[in-house]
């Protein structure tokens, strides 16, 4: 990364004056300076409105340290702003949608932006997902984030298990958001890289504390490159092979990828360091054959709906085989998601899928049952296909 000044801004400041005016705005700016200062950095407000240059650490004497940077945009985005005095609404509160210069801009910088894709209701949709994203961020630092775990089984064996991928619940139970709603209120804000760091720093814990577990955490297509926050995760992982070897990165079309050489990239430094690459929800998102050859996943998940839809209608029972098989001459294991029955296990096996996932296997739940974790994932996987 490159050394010397650091800008950092609140890429959303248009959209929180479009929505709550200029007075909560700047409220807004304020805060976040207040912050920075906080923090220890020397800055100055640069013209354009949210904008800061960070022109020294005053701990250190020198320039801010990009990892510290990338830690930074991250904290403050996760940390609510009250905004209730402001604008008389009891318990209202906004996040400054933080980025830098190193970082991909969140996809919606302007009400321009926003509008474009939802119309003239862009306005109630904003201020609706930033109640949404604060209400799973409250969760986050409550401690009311319940990570729950779901195996991916072997259709022979079911008791064996080729990792548990990490899913969570916000909330308690009489009064939680669905994950339904709230991830696609992340991406629309801008704020899923922020949640998928909070959950890969999750899960790396819990990889720690149990050195028999193999996890997956699933990140969305925004936070699939090496700027900011992965940047140091990685390095790390590449002094840790034990763990390296033992986590799953899914990756999560719910949108496209930005910027699929950015990707590659990304992809390619996951192998050199032993994590493994896996495409979520195949089929039913952004990803397309050209994107699965450039990426080369170890894994391939299948979207649970092509199943459902072989069971239900069995003339298109012949198409599931012909997926499976393009994948794996791609390269890729396949595991079926969304297997709630046994003749939905037993059509996806005959259709040459083993690894499998679903209800018919395990609901998430808190806790990690069945045997698995202990050899590296490669191997395991490997070991499957001879």
């Amino acid at each position: 990364m490159p050394i010397g000044h650091h800008e950092i801004e609140i890429s959303n400041v248009a959209l929180i004056e479009a929505c709550w005016g200029p007075v909560v705005a700047e409220q807004v700016i304020s805060h976040v300076e207040m912050r920075l200062r906080r923090a220890g950095l020397g800055l100055e407000r640069c013209r354009a409105p949210g904008r800061f240059r960070i022109v020294s650490d005053v701990r250190t004497g020198g320039m801010a340290e990009w990892e510290r940077m990338a830690d930074l945009t991250c904290r403050l985005t996760a940390e609510p702003i009250s905004v209730a005095l402001t604008t008389g609404e009891p318990g209202a509160v906004l996040h400054a949608v933080m980025a830098w210069q190193y970082d991909d801009p969140p996809r919606y910088r302007c009400p321009r932006d926003i509008q474009r894709d939802h119309g003239e209701r862009w306005f109630a949709i904003y201020k609706s997902d930033m109640q949404i994203i604060a209400h799973a961020f409250r969760c986050v630092s409550e401690g009311r984030m319940m990570p729950h775990w779901q195996p991916v089984c072997d259709y022979g064996q079911s008791d064996r298990i080729l990792y548990h991928e990490g899913l969570v619940r916000f909330g308690e139970e009489n009064e939680a958001l669905s994950p339904g709603v709230i991830f696609p209120a992340l991406a629309r804000t801008g704020t899923a890289s922020t949640f998928d760091w909070l959950m890969v720093r999750h899960v790396l814990e819990e990889l720690r504390s149990d050195p028999g577990a193999t996890l997956a955490v699933n990140i969305s297509a925004t936070s699939a490159h090496l700027n900011g926050w992965w940047a140091i995760i990685l390095a790390d992982l590449a002094t840790r092979p034990d763990m390296a070897n033992r986590l799953v990165v899914e990756i999560t079309e719910t949108e496209p990828i930005p910027q699929i050489e950015k990707a590659v990239a990304f992809a390619r430094r996951l192998r050199d360091i032993g994590v493994t690459l896996a495409l979520d929800d195949f089929g039913a998102g952004f990803t397309s054959i050209r994107q699965l050859m450039e990426l080369v996943p170890a894994l391939v998940k299948i979207d649970g709906l092509f199943l459902k839809r072989a069971i239900q209608e069995p003339k298109l029972c012949d198409s599931l085989p012909h997926l499976v098989g393009l994948i794996r001459e791609l390269g890729g294991t396949v595991i079926i998601e969304g297997v709630e029955t046994q003749g939905m296990a037993d059509l996806a096996y005959v259709s040459g899928a083993r690894w499998q996932q679903g209800y018919h296997y395990a609901r998430p739940s808190p806790a990690r049952g069945g045997h698995g974790g202990v050899p590296g994932l490669y191997e395991k996987v490997m070991a499957a296909k001879n």
